[in-house]
C-alpha cells in the first residue's frame, strides 16, 4: 500500500549543507537539499518495517534503484544495503526525492517531522563504483528516545 505525501515544511533545522541530518550523525553521512531525477530512479517495489528485499540486481542504466516504504515523521528508521562483494551507496529521500542523508552500506535517522500524516519515504541505492551487481535492502524502525520524541511531537503513548 501506497501512501501520498502531504507537503510542508519541516520544523527541523537544516544542516550546514542544507539538508537534514539526524544530530548524532557524522557530517559526511548529512544529505545535501538536492533533489534525484526521477528519471535516474528505478523503483523496485516497497519495504515494511523489518522486510528484507529479494536479492536485486543493479547496473549503471538508469544510475540508481530504490524501494519506497512509509512512515509517520520522526520516526527512527535504519536501512541497510548489503551486495555480496559490492559496496553500496544509498541514500535516503523523502517523497520528492529530495535527499535526507546518504552514506555507505547503512544509514540511520529520525525522519523529519511535517505533520501527522503517514509519508513514503525512499531508499536509493546504487554500486559504489556503479558496477553491476546484486543487493538486498533492508528497513527497521528503531525506538525514539523520550528527547527525539519531544523534539519532534509525537508521544511516548500508543494509538489503537
Amino acid at each position: 500500500m501506497l501512501a501520498v505525501a502531504q507537503e510542508k515544511t519541516t520544523s527541523r533545522a537544516p544542516d550546514s549543507a542544507g539538508g537534514f541530518c539526524a544530530a548524532t550523525a557524522p557530517l559526511s553521512e548529512c544529505g545535501s537539499a538536492h533533489p534525484y531525477d526521477p528519471a535516474d530512479v528505478k523503483v523496485l517495489g516497497d519495504l515494511d518495517y523489518g522486510q528484507t528485499s529479494e536479492s536485486v540486481d543493479y547496473s549503471s542504466k538508469p544510475p540508481f534503484r530504490a524501494f519506497v516504504f512509509s512512515a509517520f515523521g520522526g520516526e527512527r528508521v535504519e536501512v541497510t544495503v548489503k551486495g555480496d562483494d559490492r559496496k553500496a551507496f544509498v541514500a535516503l529521500t523523502d517523497s520528492t526525492l529530495n535527499q535526507l542523508m546518504s552514506g555507505s552500506t547503512n544509514l540511520s535517522l529520525s525522519l523529519p517531522y511535517r505533520g501527522p500524516y503517514i509519508e513514503v519515504w525512499y531508499i536509493l541505492f546504487r554500486d559504489f563504483d556503479s558496477k553491476p551487481g546484486r543487493f538486498t535492502v533492508q528497513v527497521k524502525k528503531l525506538a525514539n528516545t523520550p528527547e527525539q520524541s519531544q523534539a519532534d511531537g509525537s508521544t511516548a503513548s500508543t494509538k489503537h
